[in-house]
């Protein structure tokens, strides 16, 4: 998996932590149906304190990749599968996004879903393959992973990405700020 990648994120929970936390753990929403490895404890009946967990080694996206008869881009699989964390609120530049990440086992099969009819469409559309790694205020738009290159992308749904803001998925997320 891509070091950089882990990093950047480790990095990120640490500061996401360190804003909005208590006593060095997150807080995030508490839904007693949507359990997950990384929940610490109840904070109160609406919130529960969290940190990240690291996953096995043994996670991957393959499955996509034999279906598509494609390769993914290593840093993808670094980003949604190293990590048990929430999605997190946070801001590039003035805009407000939210980091996708994988809360529990079921969250990551829904992601793998969507991962997968995500790249159909651009498969079938003839469009430059990316991958989704956040979404914005504005239901429109998203910013992907360009699959080939690693380069991140604001991306209007059913479109081409056009608008580059960042040479890496590492130094996106290193650039984020916390909200």
């Amino acid at each position: 998996m891509s070091n950089s990648v882990t990093s950047a994120l480790a990095n990120l929970f640490s500061r996401h932590i360190q804003a909005n936390g208590e006593q060095g753990q997150g807080i995030t929403d508490y839904d007693p149906d949507w359990q997950s490895p990384c929940q610490l404890a109840k904070r109160d009946e609406t919130t529960i304190f969290w940190q990240p967990v690291d996953r096995a080694q043994d996670f991957d996206l393959k499955n996509i990749e034999q279906a598509l008869d494609l390769t993914i881009h290593p840093d993808i699989t670094a980003f949604y599968c190293r990590f048990f964390a929430p999605t997190l609120a946070v801001k590039w530049q003035q805009d407000d996004i939210s980091l996708i990440q994988v809360w529990n086992q079921e969250d990551f099969e829904i992601l793998q879903e969507n991962l997968l009819g995500h790249l159909m469409m651009k498969q079938k559309l003839k469009q430059k393959l990316t991958v989704f790694i956040a979404t914005t205020a504005n239901d429109e738009y998203f910013i992907s992973l360009l699959n080939a290159t690693g380069e991140i992308f604001l991306e209007r749904v059913g479109c081409e990405p056009k608008q580059k803001l960042a040479d890496s998925l590492a130094e996106f997320i290193e650039q984020v700020s916390v909200q």
